[in-house]
């Protein structure tokens, strides 16, 4: 189950950098965050590790159901629910996550612990969507795709406290909701939400 696991994630951050639908790449972000939420669980079962089926439910309760629920509201308020003008083109951004994912199991390939290499390939994909996309919800959901590659790599790296994560986990849902509230009032002033509309206005 636990590799299985990890198999959804890398496939779905694979298939996300593909994507132009913003409902498909929520979808992606919340099967993602579900994951990650039964790898939680799944190693708080074998560990015997409580902490670990409350970071579980906080991931679940935060990321799954209110960020996700947030940004699907926003989305239903857009005028465009579609990326057109890509900076980085589909068929560049598949070469540069397949080139990531084949550098980092390359160069991590005598780590046996796949947390590693699945959370590096998760914060290439938020960084290839942060970067690549023009409208603001999908740069956010490239923020978070990253931030759920940094749970990953905390898994792996450190043990860190329930109070550490729950103030991360905070932080990320502070920062969804503030996003999510600019694109709105964006949208309903500019009628678009795509970031380089922006450059020249001036104050």
């Amino acid at each position: 189950m636990f590799e299985t696991l990890l198999e959804v994630l890398l496939i779905v951050a694979i298939l996300m950098t593909g994507v132009r639908r913003i409902k498909l790449l929520i979808s992606g972000f919340a099967i993602q965050s579900l994951c990650i939420a039964l790898i939680c669980f799944y190693l708080g079962y074998t560990t015997g590790e409580s902490s670990l089926y409350i970071v579980g439910i906080m991931t679940v309760l935060m990321k799954l159901v209110l960020t996700t629920v947030m940004m699907n509201k926003v989305s239903k308020g857009l005028n465009e629910n579609k990326e057109t003008d890509l900076i980085i083109s589909i068929q560049w951004s598949y070469i540069l996550c397949i080139a990531g994912i084949i550098i980092t199991y390359g160069l991590l390939r005598e780590f046996g612990q796949p947390f590693l290499k699945v959370g590096i390939v998760l914060m290439i994909v938020g960084s290839i969507l942060l970067i690549g996309r023009q409208k603001a919800i999908t740069q956010m959901i490239g923020f978070l795709t990253i931030e759920n590659g940094i749970v990953l790599l905390e898994m792996y790296m450190v043990k860190m406290s329930l109070i550490i994560e729950a103030a991360l986990m905070l932080e990320v849902l502070i920062l969804a909701l503030i996003m999510g509230i600019m694109i709105f009032n964006i949208n309903k002033a500019f009628d678009t939400i795509n970031t380089d509309k922006f450059s020249n206005i001036k104050g």
